[in-house]
């Protein structure tokens, strides 16, 4: 099946054709480029939909509308925020109550509600929308607003935009704002009555009833822009005309007054002052629910560009949302480079704060930090003065380091990272003081559901055979010369890596560590590899030749962790992440430093962590590691996504590579690692602009 439309914007939705399960999109398709089996659609009742219905008609190909799902995005569609969801229509559209829709058939049929599942699944996602105060538009810049009272009951009016469609088609008469607030004031008396804007309203790209409105009684104007669910728990009664907050409202268990027709009016839940005939049927919210948002919606995964079930979509969003609740605030940063503001960007800003890159502290005050604001530094890159700054924010510091599934490629490459940590307590890499990382698995406070999905992450990390970076090929060690003896991998690490310089005591280089390693190991098969951004040449750390010929049976700089770690007896190292695969692997570790895997009972430790008082196993670490403490990112969709996502994309990136024989381009020459960074100082500093 082909779909075919004539509004280039339409045309444009991302993974238009998933939403139908279709082979491709047609735009302003021609006599006879479609077939009986394909579907002509147009959006909404908008007057461009005629040449597509028109169209439709005269090929004899069914047409159907689409709309927005009522599970959108973060952000509103004028703003270019992309849907997760549409509802498609062959029948009428759910907010036209004049004519049939398929949710009005929908929930005429009493079969549509006999599978227990179904029902099920629709407690789970309204429980799941109450928890974590989801809607249709998200990323509200209030949470919660504090609402003055008389001690009376609260009663909410929700305007509307005047040229609303669910307005112009679910209404006898025309939207009358100040009607309502008048009858609300009327039908409780010694209430408190207050009036919430509509998002678009508020963020300026259209007028409001309230606009030009004249009341007849006292009311409240709630003009933030605070998080809908939040606001309608601390209602007892709302009056609507058609908006979907009515029935959001209906899902906290709220009386609900309809003025106009919205499709959730007219089955028994609602206090109508308008009729439907049509509408037979006495149904419950659940009912409401599963009809609307699951049988009638679509979902499609923007990670996979498959279509997913309203769970999945649910959990997505959520993801989203968290982001934009953890960036309020403007953040000022700090020593970070200009060819990496641009790949940092996406896990710092949101929609409602600003990101600035400032040199010192000076140049900070000089850009308007402020109080509230927040303060972001790379590592252990702390600005001279860093002390006055909080004392003007008020707010902990918070310290960025990539996370521990990094990229197909070297950071040093310039290969933007799929994850970033940010950290307000401390960071990973430094014992002296608790990180959050620290002190999640301190707390060991892990669900089952979360260990279980710790042991899923480990095990697909094992089988796709990834490590932080991903960009050397796999060959298996040559190990005939081993002959039996018990083999010990030593990764090598940077010389000026800042794990060396805050985690190590008495053995902080690679030249000590492996001498210590034969002198403790005479009989063992030392198999050593330098530190990829080593051999690249774009950092320090070599090691001696005489050294590696003394104490070394093999050094290998091309073949991968995961080849290296899967013929390994042992590990031993200083600080390096490589510790922490091989624990997901089984392998015994020995550690001369003081990591973030070690000190939990799991590892064999040169220097004990007093501070480190829990045991834990490899789930746990992995649940904290890679599923709590960092952020990932999805390029291709622009999104936030989990840890399985990450790998499925990383995991896809190399596999492409590979197949177009393309694996010597992530290790660039001079050239082009120069051109790389000119690219990303471009785009950042387009962005500062």
């Amino acid at each position: 099946m082909d779909i075919g439309t004539f509004s280039k914007g339409i045309a444009k939705i991302a993974n238009l054709h998933v939403f139908f399960d279709a082979g491709k999109v047609v735009l302003n398709p021609s006599k006879g480029a479609l077939r009986g089996d394909d579907l002509v659609v147009g959006w909404g009742r908008k007057r461009n939909t005629r040449a597509a219905r028109r169209y439709a008609m005269a090929e004899g190909i069914p047409y159907a509308v689409i709309e927005d799902g009522f599970i959108r995005s973060v952000g509103l569609g004028r703003e270019g925020a992309p849907s997760l969801s549409l509802v498609v229509d062959t029948t009428g559209i759910y907010f036209d109550s004049r004519t049939e829709s398929s949710l009005e058939r929908l929930l005429n049929d009493d079969g549509n509600f006999s599978d227990s599942r179904l029902l099920s699944t629709a407690d789970e996602a309204m429980a799941y929308m109450r928890r974590h105060r989801l809607s249709k538009y998200n990323g509200s810049k209030v949470e919660r607003v504090s609402l003055p009272t008389t001690g009376g009951q609260r009663i909410l009016v929700v305007d509307q935009v005047k040229d609303d469609a669910s307005l112009l088609y679910g209404m006898q008469a025309p939207f009358d704002l100040a009607d309502m607030v008048a009858t609300a004031c009327h039908e409780n008396p010694g209430s408190d009555v207050y009036i919430k804007l509509h998002p678009e309203t508020v963020a300026g790209f259209r007028k409001g009833g309230s606009a030009e409105a004249m009341f007849p009684c006292d009311v409240h104007l709630i003009d933030e822009d605070v998080n809908p669910i939040a606001l309608l728990e601390q209602f007892d009664k709302v009056y609507v005309a058609t908006s979907l907050m009515g029935f959001e409202a209906l899902m906290l268990g709220k009386e609900v007054v309809c003025f106009g027709m919205p499709f959730y009016a007219g089955w028994g839940l609602t206090d109508d002052r308008e009729t439907c005939p049509r509408r037979k049927k006495k149904r419950t919210v659940r009912e409401v629910f599963a009809a609307a948002y699951i049988l009638y919606s679509r979902y499609v995964n923007p990670h996979t560009g498959k279509r997913c079930d309203i769970m999945t979509a649910l959990e997505i969003l959520k993801r989203q949302v968290d982001h934009e609740r953890s960036r309020k605030r403007n953040i000022f940063c700090f020593g970070i480079r200009h060819w990496k503001r641009y790949n940092v960007l996406p896990f710092l800003r949101s929609r409602h704060n600003r990101v600035v890159f400032t040199r010192s502290v000076g140049d900070a005050v000089a850009k308007g930090i402020k109080a509230g604001d927040e303060v972001v530094v790379w590592g252990a890159r702390e600005p001279a003065g860093l002390d006055r700054l909080l004392a003007i924010t008020g707010t902990p510091l918070l310290r960025m380091e990539d996370g521990f599934l990094r990229s197909v490629g070297l950071g040093s490459d310039f290969a933007r990272p799929s994850s970033l940590v940010l950290d307000p307590d401390g960071i990973y890499f430094d014992p002296e003081r608790p990180s959050r990382l620290e002190k999640i698995i301190e707390a060991g406070e892990f669900g089952e559901d979360e260990l279980e999905m710790a042991r899923r992450v480990r095990e697909k990390l094992l089988t796709s055979r990834l490590s932080k970076y991903n960009h050397q090929t796999h060959a298996p060690l040559d190990l005939s010369a081993a002959a039996g003896r018990r083999v010990v991998f030593i990764p090598g690490q940077v010389a000026d890596d800042a794990s060396l310089a805050k985690g190590c005591v008495d053995v902080a280089d690679n030249t000590t560590l492996i001498r210590l390693v034969r002198e403790n190991n005479p009989e063992a098969f030392i198999v050593y590899k330098p530190h990829p951004d080593v051999t690249s040449g774009n950092r320090k750390g070599k090691v001696p030749v005489d050294v590696l010929v003394a104490c070394c049976d093999l050094v290998v700089e091309n073949a991968s962790i995961p080849d290296c770690l899967e013929q390994a007896d042992e590990v031993h190292t200083m600080t390096s992440l490589v510790g922490f695969e091989a624990l997901m692997r089984g392998i015994p570790v020995h550690v001369y430093g003081r990591p973030f895997y070690a000190g939990w009972g799991l590892t064999n430790d040169r220097h004990p962590i007093p501070r480190r008082t829990r045991r834990c196993d490899v789930d746990e670490l992995v649940a904290a590691a890679l599923l709590r403490y960092p952020e990932y990112y999805d390029w291709d969709a622009g999104m936030f996504c989990d840890a399985e996502t990450v790998i499925d994309k990383l995991a896809g990136q190399r596999r492409s590579i590979e197949e177009q024989g393309r694996l010597r381009r992530l290790d660039p020459g001079y050239i082009e690692r120069q051109v790389r960074k000119m690219i990303l100082i471009i785009k950042g500093l387009r962005y500062a602009a």
